[in-house]
């Protein structure tokens, strides 16, 4: 305990020093820019930095990285909550409440709560990094794909929780993401499906097109239309849009929720290839399971946006303990850090604490102080995007379209990315106007894939045994509670049934 309290002072005293302070303040800039604009994302941000970190030290360049990391997680969240558009998939979540509490003239409020869950989650994960890594390394390296494939079915399962409308209207938009996460190259086999002779389908719809579409073009088109007031129309007027950060009591009101998203953050975080999009829609899907009031769900509540950012924020901790122990990267990000370990001449992994205690406190310590930096950091970009509510609807839109479009084509640098980022904003907005449930979509798209690459991969190691997934404990037991969220609104849709017989 003694030699881990000096290794932290030590690694305070390193995190304090110019340079290394200015990469922990600049990382955090760029990532809450990155992630807030929409097709700039976070681990396209910390790819550009990677060949500025060539004739820096291993230390800078990543507090630089890490910095990015959790400011870039946070960042989409703030466009979500002002204007419906999440900034990367893992914000998804904090936009169904968040957006609803900013036409409630609430939207201090949210741009408060989501900066101190961020920060919250974040800083508390650094902490079980810190003190907890060697265990949470053991229990993430007996994890197999088959484990993999169980927690991502629980992601998919969460849908029936998620659903705004209905489980069939659910479960329809899921099936629906998850059949255009099949379209292009398999990975497994190398099989073209759903391409029909059109090159450019072979490679598959990205995810994020299909996000901007649905989210920023469709929420635009259904703006413009009238069915809505517009951006800052039911918004909360250009004034009052500073965020407003929460008082201990409304912080101690919500401790429920901050403790199981920072739970389910570090837990799903720590697994290899799970990440913080999964985290996200499974721990508000979780919070809106134990809920006393789940009906109260997408319209503005505060726990689903606490739970969900909280879990985001403190899956950037549980995803270096496999990397900084194990040498296993727990996410993109994750990777070209270690990358740039590597691109350094060190190695992460067990040996890395004894032969290098200095720079790991160091990284630690960093992202501690971070979080902390974070709120002062939060508060000023959310001021700052909150100016753009003032600028007339006709050309916020016109704005919000055009960096839609070349955020669609930085991602192939293809045109059309951005064609079809146009048919998915004329399929969200025509799903806004019948009221049909767009998150299940997004859910399968990005999830779907990861099920099927786990199952096959799983299939292929153990000889086609189905009965593996039940074979082994963790998976049985995550594949179950996934059959749980799936029958529990039957459950008690037959038990109110039965209740009211009796009445």
């Amino acid at each position: 305990m003694w030699e881990t309290l000096a290794n932290l002072a030590a690694g305070l005293a390193a995190s304090l020093e110019p340079l290394n302070f200015l990469m922990i303040l600049a990382g955090l800039a760029i990532g809450i820019v990155a992630g807030a604009l929409p097709g700039i994302t976070m681990l396209n941000s910390i790819v550009l930095v990677l060949p500025f970190t060539y004739l820096m030290g291993i230390v800078p360049s990543l507090l630089l990285m890490t910095s990015i990391y959790i400011g870039g997680v946070f960042g989409g969240s703030i466009t979500g909550i002002l204007f419906n558009i999440p900034g990367d998939p893992m914000n998804v979540p904090t936009t169904w409440e968040g957006y609803q509490l900013n036409k409630k003239g609430q939207v201090r409020l949210a741009l408060g709560m989501a900066i101190m869950a961020s920060a919250i989650g974040g800083f508390l994960s650094a902490l079980i990094l810190t003190f907890a890594s060697p265990p949470f390394a053991k229990v993430a390296l007996t994890f197999s794909t088959v484990e993999y494939f169980a927690v991502v079915v629980l992601g998919l399962a969460s849908v029936v929780v998620i659903g705004q409308v209905s489980v069939a209207g659910a479960l329809m938009s899921l099936f629906a993401g998850m059949f255009l996460g099949t379209v292009g190259t398999e990975a497994q086999y190398g099989i073209t499906r759903f391409a029909f002779g059109i090159k450019f389908l072979e490679t598959g719809i990205d995810f994020v097109t299909v996000l901007i579409g649905l989210f920023a073009i469709g929420e635009v088109l259904d703006q413009l239309s009238g069915s809505k007031a517009g951006a800052g129309g039911d918004a909360a007027a250009p004034s009052t849009s500073r965020a407003r950060l929460p008082s201990p009591r409304q912080l101690w009101a919500l401790r429920g929720s901050l403790v199981r998203g920072l739970g389910t953050g570090v837990v799903i975080g720590a697994i290899p290839g799970a990440g913080a999009t999964v985290a996200s829609f499974v721990s508000y899907g979780l919070e809106k399971q134990v809920s006393k009031e789940p009906e109260r769900f997408g319209t503005g509540v505060l726990e689903g946006l606490t739970a969900s950012e909280t879990s985001v924020n403190a899956s950037t901790g549980g995803a270096m303990i496999p990397l900084l122990t194990l040498g296993i990267p727990g996410s993109g990000a994750t990777a070209v850090m270690m990358g740039a370990f590597l691109l350094h001449g060190v190695q992460p992994g067990p040996l890395l604490f004894a032969q290098s205690p200095h720079e790991v406190y160091t990284i630690f310590v960093g992202m501690l102080l971070a979080n902390l930096v974070m709120i002062v950091m939060g508060l000023l970009a959310a001021r700052s995007f909150a100016q753009l509510m003032k600028v007339p609807e006709p050309i916020l839109a016109a704005f919000i379209i055009t960096f839609c479009f070349i955020g669609a084509y930085a991602l192939r640098n293809d045109m059309a990315d951005v064609w079809l980022t146009m048919l998915f904003g004329i399929l969200g907005f025509f799903m806004r106007r019948y009221n049909l449930p767009i998150p299940p979509l997004i859910l399968g798209v990005i999830l779907g894939p990861l099920a099927e690459q786990y199952f096959l991969t799983s299939m292929v190691s153990h000889g086609n045994d189905l009965t593996v997934f039940l074979t082994r404990p963790v998976s049985a037991a995550v594949l179950l509670t996934s059959a749980g969220l799936l029958l529990w609104p039957a459950l008690k849709g037959w038990l109110a049934r039965r209740e009211a017989v009796r009445v």
